[in-house]
């Protein structure tokens, strides 16, 4: 979605909770809006927030991976872990199961060859076909989701942190699929905030008992970092990245000759390509946020009219 679209779905929003929003400023609104009962907010089911710039959010680059780039860390900040899982856009996963829409994988394709310069280097990477079922299609598309949006978001983190030289950096990707069985099948993927929910042990009665080594490895490390402020890896850097991959047998350190060939470092390169250091948020902004976006039936059409232009063949 674009700002505007955003501040206007924010509006949106605000009148089906009753408040006028007619020659009123952006604070006056958001200030009701934050006075309103909470089960009225949650039965808006309103996913996002109003994006930069506008007039609630002033500020261009202030929420973009683009700023996170060129952010250095407070210089007493002595070291930091940026993590990430495997699969993130489990929470767009799960929102696009209650949609009613359909031909999700000829709208990816669509609005990929409308908006990207090099779009089937993008579907290469994720496998993603015309041919694929609304199912096998909505996994791929929130796995780059997932890629983009959270570990694109932490690579621009340590980029940003690598300007500090008195900050040690370290890149962490859980990966340890949840044990819940309801909507993304049990043990299939690890979801958006399982890893913090494993870290402090409270379903491990669900548990199998094949995932207790890596999690018992994955919290030892975790309580020691926070006790000495170190690791027994190596740290990340811009020209060595390298990732400290947490699975359920236990804890391995991809160098950057293993990281290199893999999924979400070629998706680094291809976004670098795309649109240099804005590459991420391009991706994000005009792929990714738009594919989610016509999710909600109010803009639909404009995935419908893409498909029409971009995919016809099919």
């Amino acid at each position: 979605m674009t700002p505007e679209e955003h501040q206007s779905e924010f509006l949106y929003q605000a009148e089906k909770l009753g408040i006028d929003t007619q020659d009123r400023s952006m604070t006056d609104i958001a200030i009701e809006v934050i006075k309103a009962p909470v089960d009225a907010i949650r039965s808006l089911e309103f996913c996002g927030a109003p994006c930069s710039p506008s007039e609630l959010i002033p500020e261009r680059d202030w929420a973009t991976m683009l700023h996170a780039r060129h952010t250095k860390p407070n210089a007493w900040l002595r070291s930091q872990i940026l993590c990430s899982s495997t699969y993130d856009g489990s929470i767009s996963h799960m929102v696009a199961m209650g949609q009613e829409r359909t031909q999700l994988a000829k709208a990816f394709i669509a609005i990929c060859r409308a908006k990207l310069k090099i779009p089937q280097r993008l579907l290469d990477i994720y496998e993603l076909s015309v041919h694929d079922d609304d199912g096998v299609a909505l996994e791929k598309i929130c796995q780059a989701v997932t890629d983009v949006g959270y570990y694109g978001a932490a690579i621009s983190g340590l980029l940003g942190a690598s300007e500090s030289p008195g900050t040690r950096n370290y890149s962490m990707l859980f990966d340890i699929g949840n044990p819940f069985s309801e909507l993304l099948g049990k043990g299939r993927f690890a979801t958006h905030t399982w890893d913090i929910v494993s870290l402090l042990g409270a379903y491990d009665d669900l548990v199998p008992e094949d995932y207790r080594q890596g999690l018992s490895e994955w919290r030892r490390m975790i309580l020691f970092y926070c006790h000495t402020g170190k690791l027994p890896y190596e740290a990340w850097r811009p020209m060595s990245q390298s990732v400290i991959l947490i699975q359920k047998n236990g804890i391995q350190h991809l160098d950057h000759k293993l990281l290199v060939k893999s999924r979400a470092q070629k998706l680094l390169h291809f976004a670098e390509q795309e649109g240099g250091e804005r590459g991420f948020d391009l991706l994000w902004e005009k792929v990714i946020r738009f594919f989610l976006k016509t999710g909600n039936p109010r803009y639909s059409h404009e995935a419908s009219d893409m498909i029409k232009n971009y995919c016809p063949e099919h």
